[in-house]
């Protein structure tokens, strides 16, 4: 058996992929899999890292706003498809699973065009451009969040995720001298613009009271005075669950596998999704979502005002009992066995 895996542009697109890929190898170890992404995405680095053949292909993204880049990708998409054709072609597989996110889009639809099955993931609350244009061709649907009814089509699966950070070891990798409670503020893969100027200007008040642990994203590292209390990286891989399970409290945007990876991990966070007006607002549900469920506590962008920030953070950390109460309805949000269910979709539909 023959499997396509697509999906990228961040690693949120892909991590959840790599979990699927690592069920899959434990229940069909028979099964060959291939992935196409983008040609500058970060998925090759991450699937060639676990032995995966990777395609490249020309990819554009989807945007809701005038850009002039619009122009340019509006060629390449359908450049993307002509590649996808030929790289399905001479794959032959027998399913191919898109995880979404504008790099899956040429390749769900070359898939369509050459009548081979489709499965298809949706992380967040509400379904992104790419899962609308490409699930009216998709086999099977699988979502993360319980709020629309299982079907034929439609399957409730959860997000797939990581899992198996070890918080000894991860604060074995940390080193830090003191015993203070210390926050993971991160900003994903390719960083958070905001998050990075909300920290910078409120670094030298936090370093003070508590550990500070800050994951800049790809090419972002700040010019700053280096401090004995704070681990400032540009992305954590291997290392990156273990920082998390050790983690007294995350700072982070609300995409959804950023919050059930902290869910997983049963860690109290405070939410800084991005706006509405700078995306189609699936972070502010996303986050809400979580809210409403006691897992985590809300904080706007507008009102994340450096001195704010600072005075919620030190008194959640001074709160043992509220973070403990917080982690642990996340922790009831975790996403158990996820990867699981979607490679068992896979390969029924693949057999079908």
């Amino acid at each position: 058996m023959k499997i396509v895996f697509t999906g990228g542009g961040t690693a949120g697109h892909v991590i959840p992929n790599l979990a699927i890929i690592a069920e899959l190898r434990k229940i069909a170890g028979h099964a060959q899999i291939f992935y196409i992404g983008s040609k500058s995405g970060v998925e090759r680095e991450l699937v060639e890292k676990i032995g995966v053949k990777f395609f490249p292909i020309e990819t554009g993204k989807l945007r809701r706003y005038f850009d002039w880049q619009n122009a340019v990708d509006a060629v390449r998409i359908p450049v993307g498809v002509i590649q996808s054709i030929h790289r399905l072609v001479r794959i032959k597989p027998d399913i191919v699973f898109s995880k979404g996110g504008f790099v899956s889009v040429p390749v769900a639809l070359a898939a369509t065009i050459l009548r081979i099955p489709l499965v298809i993931h949706e992380s967040d609350l509400s379904p992104g451009l790419a899962t609308r244009l490409t699930s009216r061709f998709a086999q099977k649907i699988c979502l993360s969040f319980p709020i629309t009814q299982p079907g034929k089509k439609i399957q409730i699966t959860g997000n797939p995720i990581r899992s198996g950070g070890d918080a000894a070891r991860g604060k074995r990798f940390l080193k830090f001298a003191n015993q203070k409670p210390f926050v993971l503020i991160s900003g994903g893969s390719s960083g958070a613009t905001f998050l990075n100027t909300l920290l910078e200007k409120s670094l030298f008040v936090l370093a003070h009271k508590v550990n500070i642990v800050w994951l800049t994203g790809r090419g972002k590292l700040p010019e700053i005075e280096a401090l004995e209390n704070v681990r400032i990286f540009e992305y954590l891989d291997a290392e990156y669950l273990d920082v998390l399970a050790a983690a007294d409290l995350v700072v982070s945007r609300a995409g959804a596998n950023a919050l059930f990876e902290i869910a997983a991990a049963g860690r109290p966070s405070v939410l800084i999704p991005l706006p509405a007006k700078s995306s189609r607002g699936d972070q502010a549900e996303n986050a809400h979502f979580f809210e409403q469920n006691g897992a985590a506590m809300v904080l706007s962008q507008e009102s994340a005002k450096p001195h704010d920030f600072t005075k919620l953070v030190v008194w959640l950390l001074g709160d043992e009992s509220r973070l403990a109460k917080i982690g642990a309805a996340a922790q009831k949000l975790a996403p158990i066995g996820a990867a699981e269910r979607i490679a068992k979709i896979i390969l029924d539909v693949a057999n079908k």
